[in-house]
């Protein structure tokens, strides 16, 4: 089931206080709303392919930061207590609020963030227009790893959900590691973006864990990971790889060179998972794809 994108925007707006989601609910008919910025005493801000501009509107208060925080909550913060510590909430759609302000530390690790100093309203679409462009990448035999690169905010989410549609409803058996419900958003066991009719969806739990079950449970043909940060999600791809399942994951690096330059991904490189990579980049207003190889350096539009 596909979210339109003004739906998208209507239910991701929820999260706010009536005032204001009544003040934005016509902002976005267009669907061109990338992320709202709500800054304490600044009017909110809206960011699209052309970059951030402020809106016409009463500057934000920290009561009101405040307030959508506990909404986007639902009125229990603590049950987010593990996903602040990283600076965000996930949405109900796979929408995302990022948390900014003074950090609270207990024994040098972050748990979480009082004193809000600004809210990031990231809004998740689908846009099934990818797959024109990715399908002679896929190919017709059986799924290849695949790594997805850009910087924040360009897509890497959008086209790893679409990878993954167009996989699975081929008839391989796909499992998406879902660790911060953005990629199916799943809404009583149903994901809110089509995510094909071969995949199963396994969502809050790290990357690791949910490999460790899946591979178990699910025998996939094709995992998927969103954003390799960390060593334990390089771990994930590795067990992988022992196990003959091909990844398609999605990493922060401008290109394959930056890619390489970070000690992390060179560690994910070397262990052979991934011969290719689609690389991200903007051009005016348009996102453009290029695949390369990473083993020979080379690419293709």
């Amino acid at each position: 089931m596909e979210i339109k994108q003004d739906k998208a925007w209507q239910q991701a707006i929820s999260c706010l206080q009536p005032p204001r989601a009544a003040q934005l609910a016509a902002l976005d008919r267009q669907g061109e709303v990338e992320e709202l910025r709500l800054r304490a005493g600044q009017p909110p801000a809206a960011k699209t392919a052309e970059g951030e501009q402020p809106l016409d509107l009463r500057p934000v208060t920290a009561q009101e930061l405040r307030e959508t925080l506990s909404r986007a909550a639902r009125y229990s913060v603590h049950s987010y207590a593990e996903s602040l510590k990283n600076g965000f909430v996930t949405l109900g759609g796979g929408h995302r609020l990022g948390v900014c302000g003074t950090v609270a530390e207990e024994n040098g690790q972050v748990v979480g963030v009082r004193g809000l100093a600004s809210l990031n309203l990231r809004i998740a679409r689908q846009f099934t227009g990818l797959a024109a462009q990715i399908v002679p990448w896929i190919g017709d035999g059986a799924p290849q790893s695949v790594l997805l690169l850009s910087p924040p905010g360009l897509g890497k989410t959008t086209l790893l959900r679409e990878w993954v549609r167009l996989v699975s409803d081929k008839g391989y058996t796909v499992a998406v590691a879902d660790e911060r419900s953005e990629i199916a958003a799943l809404a009583d066991g149903v994901p809110q973006f089509d995510v094909g009719r071969c995949t199963d969806v396994m969502e809050g739990c790290d990357k690791k864990q949910a490999a460790l079950m899946l591979l178990k449970t699910m025998s996939p043909a094709l995992l998927a990971f969103d954003e390799i940060t960390a060593p334990a999600d390089v771990e994930a791809v590795s067990l992988c790889a022992h196990c003959g399942t091909a990844v398609v994951a999605s990493a922060h690096a401008a290109d394959v060179d930056d890619l390489r330059r970070r000690p992390l991904y060179r560690a994910m490189l070397e262990l052979g998972v991934f011969g290719r990579a689609v690389v991200i980049t903007r051009k005016g207003q348009e996102r453009c794809y290029r695949m390369e190889r990473l083993e020979e350096g080379t690419c293709s539009s």
